[in-house]
């Protein structure tokens, strides 16, 4: 703590007196976090007097004042993650000490605003990561995850949130439909009962922009192209039982051909409603559905694409056609190589930690060790 820069920022005090980081002092942070870690040890190793302050120096006068050698700075991701690391850290030890203060104390209130400031401005200096970055994949969701929202859903369970017998069963077989297939909601929500082939169990999602037979103020539009996806059998059933023994029932379902209706008017059902479903979820289960949105199961197909395909020893060039098109993306968006890369990179971890180097057992280890 009393060595926390080369400056002597003592920052046990600056908490203590409700401040953390002036503006220059992020910015210079953020610079530094741009170079190699050669570089950063290199220039801790001169002595102090030489060094000219870090509370005014940026990394373009890094560049100046050192040999007209072109300073190599790292990618733009481990930067991202370096500064995420110390935005992590400074917020933590801000909250332990607002913690230790009445929220009336003035020192409460001004650490609040200067961790708020810092958590802000260290966040707009994250550089965007690449395109094709494996972390740029957020996760899906958790199997226990997964199995709790399946349990609550169904139509007969005590734990669904729902009282409405229609909202029930339309809001399990939205959420199905979702989780199934890794659509978007405006791809589920511009889905009409006749692009739904139960012949062949099969249903094409159509691109229609500007539909003269949507009357939706706040239309869902599609970005991915149109394509035919196989449904399983108990898709089929669950939808036909929707449209033949409930949709129907609703007035003005009748007059439009949007498979999934609102609850009491049979319009076609808004975006904004499907939204509501998910904060229900969230809402009534806050501490497992916190990041509960249709987005998430998207990309809970996604790893459950990812899963399926390590089962079938698929090449990675076919995954990524068939995830593709699937998902409908271009085959050279890199949109399929994202996902691809994050399950390689958590299988590789998987092994690291399955593999037996050797290492002594805790008990064989001595006691400082252990701590």
């Amino acid at each position: 703590m009393k060595n926390y820069s080369l400056e002597g920022i003592d920052l046990k005090k600056r908490l203590q007196k409700g401040m953390i980081l002036h503006l220059h002092e992020i910015e210079s942070l953020c610079d530094t976090c741009k170079l190699p870690l050669k570089e950063i040890c290199a220039d801790i190793a001169v002595p102090q007097k030489s060094k000219q302050s870090i509370n005014t120096r940026s990394l373009e006068k890094f560049r100046s004042t050192t040999s007209k050698k072109q300073i190599i700075t790292i990618s733009s991701d481990a930067t991202g993650n370096r500064i995420r690391v110390i935005r992590n850290f400074l917020v933590w030890m801000a909250n332990i000490h607002m913690a230790k203060l009445p929220e009336q104390d003035m020192r409460f209130m001004l650490l609040k605003d200067a961790k708020d400031f810092l958590e802000s401005t260290l966040n707009s200096r994250i550089p965007g990561t690449s395109h094709n970055s494996s972390e740029n994949a957020p996760m899906g969701l958790s199997e226990e995850a997964i199995a709790k929202l399946f349990e609550v859903i169904d139509r007969g369970s005590p734990y669904n949130p729902w009282t409405n017998n229609f909202t029930k069963i339309r809001n399990e077989l939205l959420i199905l439909w979702l989780y199934q297939f890794g659509i978007r909601r405006s791809e589920l929500l511009g889905l009409k009962i006749s692009d739904l082939d139960f012949r062949s169990e099969t249903f094409n999602i159509v691109r229609r922009p500007d539909d003269p037979e949507d009357p939706r103020l706040n239309q869902p539009t599609q970005k991915t192209h149109g394509r035919k996806i196989a449904m399983p059998k108990k898709i089929v059933r669950l939808t036909l039982d929707y449209i033949t023994k409930h949709r129907t029932v609703l007035a003005k379902a009748n007059k439009h051909e949007f498979l999934f209706v609102a609850s009491k008017t049979g319009a076609a059902m808004s975006l904004d409603t499907v939204n509501k479903v998910f904060s229900k979820l969230k809402k009534t289960y806050p501490d497992i559905f916190a990041n509960l949105t249709p987005h998430i199961l998207r990309h809970t197909w996604n790893d459950n694409f990812s899963a399926l395909m390590d089962e079938r020893n698929e090449s990675e060039a076919k995954e990524q056609k068939m995830r593709s098109y699937l998902m409908g993306w271009d085959e050279t968006s890199g949109s399929a190589e994202t996902y691809t890369k994050r399950h390689v990179q958590r299988k590789a971890n998987e092994s690291i930690l399955e593999m037996d180097n050797n290492f002594p057992q805790e008990e064989d280890l001595p006691d400082w060790a252990k701590e």
